[in-house]
């Protein structure tokens, strides 16, 4: 008999020393263990000289033979639920490992979106300020362009800008191209009136040459009123956007508080009352006097578990993410709702994709004898929403921003003593806090 020696068999994976058979899924590039012809060789020989040496010439048609012998060698009989038992060992087994390799595939595409998340928000932020650095360089061509003969002499407001042409921070530049004694400018709020005048001996007459005309920027408009990393304080914020600025907002939700464990005897009470945590609260941006409203919601609370005793006991409940909403105009939007928690034996914790842990669900607490039986559910996570709003009205308009508070983890049979501290009950877990939200405003193009 050998062991399996093929080059990518797996050192030590029956014991020290014991190579065995792998799929090599966590080596990167490396096959699964090949099977060779010296040791399939040694397989049959094994089994082939059990049935040989036991005076039995090897039948080709049949399939039984291995069984009969050991069916009836010596009077010794199989015992079948003996094989069925370790047939379903070995079930147990293989369902086992593929459970933990599905975890182990979750675990990692979770982290893969947890990274791709953190490089779009960085990227988006390193964008904001490449645009934020360009919008502040003075002066800047905003538009520029040709009037052929024929055509209408006038520049007109491009449809959906903010620009006023009375407005004297916006410079007129025109070049006429031929010959020509003079020109003029007539300004509207929506269009710039151009007049050329040649001269032919002693009378004016219309200029019929290409005119060349740009519009520059002489200073900006924007403010960086309001740009700034947002935490929970309980009150909102209000700061302007002014006419025809553009805001970049990042806007987490709340994480929910998670759920507890305690002890009820479930013989007396089959159907105990159901205990949960407070919901995460929401991360909010409106804008007033509109119907604007950005808003990630905060993630659900999760629900306790309850450990009875002998062996009865009801395990909790994992909490929902948040959901995220718009209403009215915006420019554009990256948007996720937040991932639910755990209500699992081996995993009952909080939604946390973000790297950084803001707007974290909370981890369910454990069964209080049992760390796996009873035990509360983790919270959900708040929702994420990243999008960039443009003033597109002549005035200042004002945005109100709320960052959500953390939800509470259940914790209804906690009380106090008389000096006000904390008592905790016996044979209870309260849950834990989620985490609060979060928003970062910043100037845009």
């Amino acid at each position: 008999m050998k062991r399996i020696d093929s080059v990518n068999a797996r050192e030590d994976v029956n014991g020290p020393g014991k190579k065995g058979f792998h799929d090599n899924a966590d080596l990167p590039g490396q096959d699964a263990t090949y099977l060779t012809p010296d040791w399939l060789n040694a397989i049959q020989e094994e089994l082939a000289n059990l049935i040989e040496k036991n005076g039995i010439p090897l039948d080709p048609n049949s399939h039984i033979q291995l069984f009969e012998l050991l069916a009836t060698k010596n009077g010794v009989q199989i015992d079948l639920d003996t094989i069925e038992n370790v047939l379903n060992q070995f079930a147990d087994t293989i369902e086992v490992r593929l459970q933990q390799l599905q975890r182990d595939q979750e675990n990692a595409d979770n982290e893969l979106q947890t990274q791709l998340q953190d490089a779009i928000e960085q990227l988006q932020q390193q964008i904001s300020n490449l645009s934020s650095g360009l919008a502040s360089l003075y002066p800047k061509v905003i538009m520029a362009g040709v009037i052929k003969p024929g055509q209408a002499w006038e520049i007109n407001k491009p449809a959906g800008s903010n620009i006023s042409f009375l407005d004297t921070r916006y410079a007129i530049q025109i070049t006429p191209e031929g010959g020509h004694e003079a020109w003029g400018i007539s300004r509207q709020d929506t269009k710039i009136g151009i007049s050329v005048f040649d001269r032919s001996g002693t009378n004016r007459v219309g200029y019929s040459g290409n005119i060349s005309w740009s519009i520059i920027q002489t200073e900006g408009l924007t403010s960086s009123a309001g740009n700034s990393d947002y935490i929970y304080t309980g009150t909102p914020v209000v700061f302007p956007i002014l006419a025809g600025e553009s805001k970049s907002f990042l806007l987490i939700g709340a994480g929910g508080g998670s759920g507890s464990s305690r002890y009820e005897d479930l013989v007396a009470n089959s159907n105990p009352a159901t205990l949960k945590g407070m919901d995460g609260e929401a991360t909010y941006l409106s804008i007033d006097g509109t119907n604007i409203i950005f808003t990630a919601g905060g993630g659900k609370a999760g629900i306790g578990g309850v450990d009875g005793g002998n062996g009865q006991y009801i395990n909790g409940t994992a909490g929902t993410g948040g959901q995220w909403t718009i209403s009215g105009e915006y420019t554009s939007a990256t948007r996720s709702n937040g991932q639910a928690g755990n209500a699992t034996g081996a995993n009952h914790t909080g939604a946390a994709t973000d790297s950084n842990g803001r707007g974290s669900g909370a981890d369910g607490a454990d069964g209080y004898i049992t760390a796996t039986q009873g035990f509360g559910g983790g919270a959900g996570e708040g929702a994420r929403l990243s999008i960039i709003y443009t003033n597109n009205t002549a005035n200042t308009q004002y945005a109100r921003l709320y960052v959500g508070g953390a939800g509470k983890g259940e914790s209804s049979l906690l009380t106090t003593d008389g000096n006000g501290n904390t008592v905790t009950p016996a044979n209870y877990i309260a849950g834990k806090n989620g985490s609060n939200g979060f928003a970062r405003v910043s100037s845009a193009v």
